[in-house]
């Protein structure tokens, strides 16, 4: 039996006669015959235009997809790149002519800022400012934990404790 021929001879029958479908849409009846009926890849030249329109339009959407990946693999490689940069700025900031503090009142943590400053302990003995510092460089900004330690110092809510370690004997 051919298969493609009993088709050809339904949708023939169903394109030239008095039949309608509902659309699962919006209910409205159709004629068979306004749907551009076909079997297989046997398209109507109306169904041949809209496949060759949506295969363009993927072969558009993958060459975009391609572009951005690759977009993506560069922006994160320049990305890691900076935030390395920064890292080392961070820890070569002191020693830098442009920076204000003298080096060894600077005391390194890193995490989740990047120094606390003595002020005033090497030169003249004595603290006269304890200063909290982070070191940014581009764009970078205070992350959530940074500006939390910062709202904490503006609002003086800072303690002084000493932790003594009991010594069993």
């Amino acid at each position: 039996m051919n298969f493609s021929g009993v088709a050809k001879q339904i949708i023939h029958t169903l394109s030239n006669e008095r039949f309608f479908a509902i659309c699962s849409c919006c209910q409205e009846q159709i004629r068979l015959r306004d749907a551009h009926l076909f079997h297989l890849d046997n398209f109507t030249p109306e169904a041949d235009k809209v496949y060759e329109e949506r295969i363009a339009q993927l072969r558009a959407q993958a060459k975009e997809l391609r572009e951005e990946r690759k977009n993506i693999s560069n922006r994160s490689e320049v990305g890691a790149k900076s935030i390395n940069i920064g890292f080392i700025l961070e820890r070569l900031a002191p020693a830098m002519k442009s920076f204000r503090f003298n080096t060894n009142d600077c005391r390194s943590l890193f995490d989740p800022i990047d120094y606390v400053i003595f002020e005033g302990l090497s030169s003249k003995g004595k603290v006269e400012r304890i200063l909290f510092a982070d070191i940014k460089t581009g764009n970078a900004r205070l992350n959530d934990h940074q500006k939390r330690i910062r709202s904490v110092i503006e609002k003086k809510r800072l303690l002084w404790d000493v932790y003594k370690q009991e010594v069993k004997k």
